[in-house]
């Protein structure tokens, strides 16, 4: 398989990736996600930037969902919790009432608390094979392209994925 090029050829500028600032609420984040989804592109991540585009974090559909969650079932594995631990779904039923009041509680929360560290990140001028071998190691669908301390790009791992099924097909029509 040849790949070959840098980051810059396949990354999503910063202004067309969702992003939001470090001191906003989880509002405004489902804002932007609901924004890019009624624009037909559909993202599963936002990147969170302090003030001078600087990377504070990532925030997945799985740290959005878990914000949403009450106390008593935020926790792995309940401390008083009778039954087969491997079905900890069954668990979900107490949460119907209290649902709608959950999600309104964490419309106006923070979104520090929730922002995951991204798994890594890449610079433009990186190689392409850089960033595959870090999308094969690594639980990662974004890298972010960040140059000189400052996000200016984000390589999603599907665009990746479209620049080596090119270069496998081409190598299989030999």
């Amino acid at each position: 398989m040849s790949v070959s090029g840098i980051v810059n050829d396949h990354a999503t500028p910063l202004a067309g990736y969702p992003h939001v600032r470090d001191n906003v609420t989880l509002r405004e984040v489902y804002a932007t996600l609901k924004h890019h989804y009624d624009s037909a592109e559909q993202f599963r991540s936002v990147l969170v930037l302090d003030a001078g585009d600087r990377l504070v974090g990532v925030l997945g559909f799985r740290e959005l969902l878990h914000a949403l969650l009450p106390g008593y079932l935020k926790q792995h594995e309940p401390a008083h919790y009778e039954g087969d631990h491997a079905d900890l779904a069954s668990l979900a039923p107490l949460w119907q009432e209290d649902c709608a009041a959950q999600c309104r509680k964490a419309a106006a929360m923070p979104v520090g608390g929730h922002v995951i560290d991204a798994k890594a990140t890449v610079a433009g001028s990186d190689p392409l094979v850089k960033a595959i071998y870090l999308f094969a190691t690594l639980n990662a669908n974004i890298l972010p392209v960040v140059e000189g301390g400052r996000v200016v790009a984000v390589l999603r791992r599907v665009d990746v994925m479209a620049a080596v099924a090119e270069a496998v097909l081409a190598e299989s029509g030999k």
